[in-house]
């Protein structure tokens, strides 16, 4: 494949993956959204997976070429959908914690246990010198 042919067709992001395959020129000129949600699938992983689909492309109809970018596409809309709801979830997660975190409740809480830690290395180094003066 001619690396002119993929980078005049293919999105940046997609020009190292593509050199990768054999994709058919044809496809790239006349379906390139369709090798586009090839390469991008996550449900097509394996690169074994992608090429066969390159490789299926001269014998598909125009009806199977639909179809198969409906599949890849409801994917990629799902997947988006996906994420946008773990974006929320962590930031709403993320706001909880930040406002626990910083809550004079938790920071009094903190300061208490400082305050204990430090007393306690005080004490035990009390103990250590009056062990050491009995020596």
């Amino acid at each position: 494949m001619n690396p002119t042919v993929i980078t005049q067709y293919l999105p940046e992001h997609l020009h190292e993956l593509a050199t990768s395959f054999s994709l058919p020129e044809e496809m790239l000129k006349n379906h390139v959204d369709l090798v586009v949600l090839i390469l991008e699938s996550k449900s097509i992983a394996e690169k074994t997976e992608k090429q066969s689909w390159f490789d299926l492309y001269p014998m598909m109809n125009a009806e199977q070429l639909n179809k198969l970018r409906e599949i890849l596409t409801r994917e990629k809309q799902k997947l988006a959908e996906i994420e946008e709801k773990y974006q929320q979830k962590q930031e709403e997660i993320k706001k909880k914690y930040e406002k626990a975190f910083s809550s004079p409740v938790y920071q009094q809480h903190q300061a208490t246990i400082r305050a204990a830690e430090t007393a306690k290395r005080v004490e035990e180094q009390e103990e250590a010198d009056a062990l050491l003066n009995q020596i």
